[in-house]
């Protein structure tokens, strides 16, 4: 909003996005220097995107919450890994000698479901 005397903004972070609470905890270590920093920072910004200041063309926020796809993937694996090592499976001994001749049935078998997680994203 325009004042007589400049520009005053209200702003709120998030504090369930680590992005937010990261630049808000940051913002508030500044004192009373927020506005430099402010500036400073989307200077930059609008020096590397100059396309922003067209009024025709919108800034698009890109917002992120708190994990990164490569994070939850990772965090999704761990889970089915620590699931599948839980699991006891009473095999017949038919099935026994069939899986003695293939050792890695099961790790095969949990790469294929990790694998097929790639369809969701």
């Amino acid at each position: 909003m325009r004042t007589s005397d400049g520009y005053r903004f209200g702003l709120q972070f998030r504090v369930l996005s680590d992005a937010h609470r990261q630049v808000g905890e940051f913002l508030e270590s500044l004192g009373n220097k927020k506005a430099e920093t402010v500036v400073t920072a989307l200077t930059e910004y609008l020096q590397a995107h100059p396309e922003a200041l067209n009024k025709d063309n919108p800034v698009k926020a890109v917002v992120t919450y708190g994990y990164t796809e490569e994070t939850l993937n990772a965090m999704i694996e761990a889970h089915v890994r620590k699931i599948a090592g839980r699991q006891t499976v009473s095999v017949s001994s038919d099935e026994q000698q069939e899986q003695q001749g293939q050792p890695d049935a099961d790790v095969n078998a949990l790469d294929t479901l990790l694998n097929g997680l790639d369809r969701f994203a």
